[in-house]
């Protein structure tokens, strides 16, 4: 018994340190820490496009901070838009008048939204609650065609 015990300890033991050297294949994943997102500042936002291109056909991931009190003004995209909440509290509004005090609902962090085709959409943040900070993953180009009734 003891010496299965001695072998053991000797066996996790030299394995051990090999679980603190792994790492990722980049011919079977492409990951980024937190650290690693290059974020391009803004007074209404900060946003980060860690998968894909914005100005280019395929598959893209737009990071946006909306900071409190501005938001977009109403318009659509030509591609559906799938949105995941991943911090604080972002506000969305289907109309085409633009008024973020009375238009607009809150998404809490962890909430799910999908912007249908041409569907009309406006977002940002507002003062009582703070930065606002969701992931869109879509199909890029990224577009958008104003749809504000003013």
């Amino acid at each position: 018994m003891i010496k299965t015990l001695l072998l053991a300890s000797a066996f996790l033991g030299a394995t051990l340190p090999a679980f603190g050297q792994a790492t990722i294949n980049p011919n079977n994943a492409i990951a980024l820490t937190p650290d690693q997102i290059q974020w391009k500042k803004g007074e209404a936002n900060d946003t980060a496009w860690p998968i894909g291109d914005p100005q280019k056909p395929g598959a893209c991931l737009e990071l946006i901070k909306w900071h409190p009190g501005h938001f977009s003004h109403p318009h659509y995209h030509n591609h559906a838009r799938y949105a995941v909440v991943i911090d604080g509290t972002w506000w969305v509004s289907t109309s085409t008048t633009y008024d973020p005090d009375h238009n607009t609902v809150p998404y809490a962090k962890g909430s799910v939204l999908t912007d249908l085709v041409k569907g009309t959409h406006y977002d940002g943040a507002k003062p009582e609650t703070g930065d606002g900070t969701v992931a869109i993953f879509m199909d890029c180009p990224l577009d958008a065609v104003s749809t504000e009734v003013k």
